[in-house]
């Protein structure tokens, strides 16, 4: 159920009060007045409104600590929990308690992300200057924009290279500012990019090197529900995604046992 039928503040208060149920344990009128600010006549409008939901017997009232508890029977109304939540909900508690690595925030400059767009949109193709890792010095190339992606740590737009006659992910903040995108064309010849229209789907299990113990808390750790660990991404992003999983480190979890390729009916491609 997602209270679909209610007034946003209300449906925003009964998942809230789903979430304690499922992570406390435990929930009274008080938490929602304390969290939002509202009336005690509120609260209980709301309690009654949660509980009219809740199958019988999963949640029972404990009068000497005057609040809701929840049995084991108990499942959420609004669906299944995620660590991101479980992030999020430490991340209100005192910094003693849970803290993150800082994150080195990638350059996102908007002189280089907007005029991509636009090129983007405009379906035209740019001039800009690169500084690749594979080249001493920074080329000027004519790219055609066509899609963007993210790794998980930083964007990338992906263009067909008039130079290099094929499509190249770019790195944003490689391209120099204040001598790209002075001239633009529309963006011609190029070709549907096929890497991008194909399924990758990489075949995984615990690396080999690993002790019969070691393999089994990784299939735990990775989700494993069978002898091997099916994952799908798009050709053009299954070099991200092995990078991403620690494949290529020196002393990763999991190997690859295969990868398939296979393309996108158009129904899919239609859809993307």
């Amino acid at each position: 159920m997602t209270f679909d039928d209610l007034k946003f503040a209300q449906r925003t208060r009964l998942e809230y009060l789903d979430r304690l149920f499922f992570w406390d344990g435990a929930a009274t009128r008080a938490s929602l007045i304390k969290r939002f600010d509202i009336s005690n006549a509120q609260a209980a409008l709301d309690f009654r409104t949660y509980l009219a939901e809740v199958p019988k017997g999963t949640l029972q009232y404990d009068a000497s600590s005057r609040q809701y508890l929840a049995h084991e029977s108990f499942e959420r109304l609004t669906g299944r929990a995620s660590s991101l939540e479980f992030e999020q909900l430490l991340s209100g508690e005192p910094s003693s308690t849970f803290d993150r690595l800082p994150d080195l925030q990638r350059t996102q400059d908007m002189r280089v992300l907007r005029p991509l767009y636009r090129a983007f949109r405009a379906k035209e193709a740019t001039k800009i200057v690169y500084q690749s890792m594979r080249d001493p010095e920074p080329m000027t190339r004519w790219i055609a924009p066509v899609r963007f992606a993210s790794d998980g740590v930083r964007l990338h737009v992906r263009a067909w290279c008039y130079e290099r006659e094929g499509f190249r992910d770019f790195h944003p903040a490689r391209i120099d500012a204040d001598r790209s995108f002075d001239e633009t064309k529309p963006a011609e010849e190029v070709p549907r990019d096929d890497d991008w229209f194909t399924w990758a789907i990489l075949k995984l299990k615990p690396h080999s090197r690993l002790t019969d113990a070691q393999q089994r808390v990784v299939r735990i750790e990775f989700g494993f529900t069978s002898d091997v660990l099916e994952v799908k991404t798009r050709k053009a992003l299954a070099f991200y995604t092995e990078r991403r999983w620690g494949l290529e480190q020196k002393e990763p979890r999991l190997e690859r046992v295969s990868i398939d390729y296979v393309p996108m009916s158009e129904e899919e491609i239609n859809a993307n």
